[in-house]
């Protein structure tokens, strides 16, 4: 017994005048909806295709890509970071290690307005390795105020507001441990990652550690065009970050801006 065919041959689709959705769009701007079944499938060589009819079929209308619907997310979440009045936190440390401290902190609300921007005197000399990337000196923090000094005032600052920091795990991380250091509980922080933020509107994937890949703070400002002197210091990079965060908020699209030649 004969085995019966079950796709059709281009010609034959063509003559019922069944189309794929490439041809619906191109030639009559239709595409399929929510009730459309395919008439048949056609065979390609190495599998099939759907072809559909016209008739059961609705005008076309443009949709995003998973893509554009993710950064579209991205861009709605900075919104509601900048529209909630977020503060925008930086530090500067000893060093990267669970024995290290923050040596410098700035904090600036959505608005770019300075709440808190100091030299903090750490409990221990800075590393050459950490003075090579932030140029802050133990003569620079001799008489700085120490973290008791602050740690009321920054606690009032960041109490029942949401802290938005460029690799917000590594800041809190030594936050905490300059409070512990001076024998201090850390106050809670509702906090979110600008790094994360535009790691996921970057749409680079680690498969390595299978999450978005992350982003340099200084690239990522620079690709958003709000790049500044003075880079490594917690000023600079806080407005940095500011920024990132005001040009996600702006991408309301998910469209990706065009390159400048």
């Amino acid at each position: 017994m004969a085995r019966q065919r079950v796709h059709l041959t281009p010609a034959e689709a063509a003559a019922n005048g069944w189309l794929c959705q490439k041809d619906l769009k191109a030639h009559h701007r239709l595409m399929i909806g929510h009730q459309t079944q395919p008439a048949g499938t056609v065979w390609q060589g190495q599998g099939a295709y759907n072809v559909y009819k016209p008739a059961d079929c609705v005008p076309y209308r443009w949709q995003p890509g998973p893509a554009q619907v993710r950064r579209q997310l991205v861009a709605a979440h900075a919104q509601e970071l900048i529209g909630g009045n977020c503060l925008v936190l930086d530090t500067e440390t000893t060093g990267v290690g669970r024995n290290d401290e923050v040596c410098e902190i700035t904090i600036i609300d959505a608005s770019g307005a300075v709440l808190l921007d100091t030299l903090v005197r750490p409990t221990q000399p800075i590393p050459a390795e950490a003075r090579a990337i932030h140029r802050i000196t133990d003569a620079m923090v001799a008489n700085a105020p120490s973290w008791p000094e602050l740690a009321e005032q920054y606690a009032a600052i960041t109490a029942d507001r949401t802290v938005v920091m460029y690799n917000a795990a590594f800041d809190k991380r030594l936050l905490s441990q300059t409070h512990a250091l001076h024998g201090l509980t850390a106050p809670a922080l509702t906090t979110s990652c600008a790094m994360l933020l535009y790691s996921e509107w970057d749409g680079q994937y680690d498969r390595a550690r299978d999450s978005w890949m992350w982003r340099k703070l200084i690239e990522a400002a620079d690709e958003c065009g709000v790049w500044e002197e003075g880079a490594h210091r917690a000023h600079a990079d806080a407005r940095m970050t500011l920024g990132v965060l005001r040009y996600l908020e702006q991408r309301t699209s998910g469209r990706r801006p065009r390159k400048k030649p």
